[in-house]
């Protein structure tokens, strides 16, 4: 089947447009909670006491349930459509967001307030479990084969935008009131605003057509009738996806997640720095890392998908721990142990290293969303890829943040190990994935997303 052919319907610069809005939309929905852990657990918690680890917890429940998600999605996305399943995400994500801003406090209605945030997280988890691996199938099989990572590399790229706008929105709320209103109600308007993003999204997407992979699957009547049960029984699609989990998805999505959040609340709580300064080095870092997700998307078109996989995870082994040590040796040298101010320089220095963090994390993200379809044959693509997308990046490597705080706070190491003893864990992970790239993965870059299976 001719893809450029098939695809008139959908100009693909709407198909990138369209999908990549609508991911961005739904990573700002579902990042948003994390950003704003920490006011979150002085609204929706009792006042007695520090209730962030708590707060984690469930802001971390919604990477948890992404497994469950996506045999519900994938089932959807690999006998209705792609299209549809993504719609339905875009929307259950969007109200599942307004709702987190409507939460009454703790002061109002005691411990249904966190509740009723896990319940939001919940769904967040189930929608962002549809969405991801929807919208890098649908670019995907619109794209020739030669530019495959470099298409799908706007879908990574959604990521550190949509964390940007996150940044963007909570430091624009918080610098036009005051400390108090801000975490009195201002913490709301983020929540709320999400609402006429999904609107404005859904509209465009509305107006998009099925892929013509799936069309011509549909149209020869091989689609599957089981997507879930061919997905488990199918030969060696299950050691397919434990290599999916392992090679790629456990590893990046926690390189990822100390790259934003565990720097965020390393910088925030253990050096002490004021919050707009830490606002403003996620942003920037952010912002200037946005680029290279493209870029190693598009150059795993050329060289691989594994040989920049395992580059940025050789990378993120080396910088993880060099990056966080000088993290406190820049920015609290003395040890302080009161939010304080840092000069320029010193911020400009955490800047650079936390850039250099986000690059390594861009060559783990930016092939992987192609050689994670490549894999998989496409009658069950949505199903296997979601929930090996869903298992390594949300169960395992979305659990990220809370470990690193549980390992930190749980165990006694010396006082120099002690800030950054709950590292081991991404830093595990990435070891393991190096591994089983080189001794497990083939190379996908040349696989043919046509191929119709028999």
């Amino acid at each position: 089947m001719d893809v450029a052919k098939a695809a008139y319907k959908n100009d693909i610069k709407t198909v990138i447009i369209a999908s990549s809005v609508g991911t961005l939309i739904e990573w700002y929905d579902m990042l948003l909670a994390v950003i704003l852990a920490k006011v979150l657990s002085i609204n929706l918690f009792p006042s007695e006491g520090s209730h962030f680890l708590e707060t984690l917890a469930i802001v971390g429940s919604s990477f948890m349930f992404r497994p469950i998600g996506s045999l519900i999605f994938g089932n959807i996305g690999d006998k209705i459509g792609r299209k549809y399943s993504f719609l339905i995400s875009l929307v259950l994500m969007g109200a599942s967001t307004f709702l987190i801003g409507c939460i009454p406090n703790f002061s109002s209605i005691g411990w249904a307030a966190p509740v009723l945030l896990l319940l939001c997280r919940l769904f967040q988890g189930l929608a962002i479990s549809g969405e991801y691996a929807g919208a890098v199938i649908y670019v995907a099989e619109h794209a020739p084969m030669e530019k495959r990572g470099f298409y799908t590399g706007f879908i990574q790229a959604t990521v550190p935008i949509g964390l940007l706008v996150c940044l963007g929105v909570v430091f624009i709320t918080e610098s036009t009131m005051s400390e108090a209103d801000f975490n009195r109600y201002g913490w709301r308007i983020p929540f709320l605003l999400s609402a006429v993003l999904v609107i404005l999204s859904y509209f465009i997407r509305k107006r998009l057509h099925e892929s013509p992979v799936f069309e011509e699957l549909k149209k020869s009547g091989k689609t599957s009738k089981s997507p879930v049960k061919e997905a488990f029984t199918t030969k060696g699609n299950v050691k397919t996806m434990l290599k999916a989990i392992f090679g790629g998805n456990a590893a990046q999505s926690s390189v990822m997640q100390t790259n934003q959040f565990v720097v965020f609340f390393f910088l925030q709580n253990t050096v002490k720095l004021e919050n707009t300064t830490v606002l403003l080095i996620t942003g920037i870092a952010m912002f200037l890392s946005v680029y290279f997700y493209q870029y190693f998307g598009a150059l795993s078109d050329k060289i691989g998908r594994k040989k920049v996989l395992i580059g940025g995870l050789v990378s993120s082994l080396i910088l993880i721990p060099l990056s966080f040590y000088l993290f406190m040796k820049i920015g609290n040298p003395q040890g302080i142990n009161e939010v304080h101010s840092v000069s320029t320089e010193a911020t400009l220095k955490i800047v650079g290293l936390s850039f250099l963090l986000s690059v390594a994390a861009a060559a783990t993200y930016g092939p992987l969303g192609a050689f994670m379809l490549e894999i998989f044959p496409t009658k069950i693509r949505y199903t296997s890829m979601g929930f090996a997308q869903n298992m390594g990046n949300g169960f395992i490597g979305g659990a990220t943040a809370f470990v690193t705080e549980f390992i930190k706070t749980s165990f006694v190491v010396s006082a120099f190990l002690s800030p950054f003893i709950g590292l081991v864990y991404p830093l595990f992970l990435v070891v393991l994935a190096i591994i089983v790239n080189i001794v497990f993965i083939p190379e996908t870059y040349k696989t043919d997303l046509t191929k119709v299976e028999e």
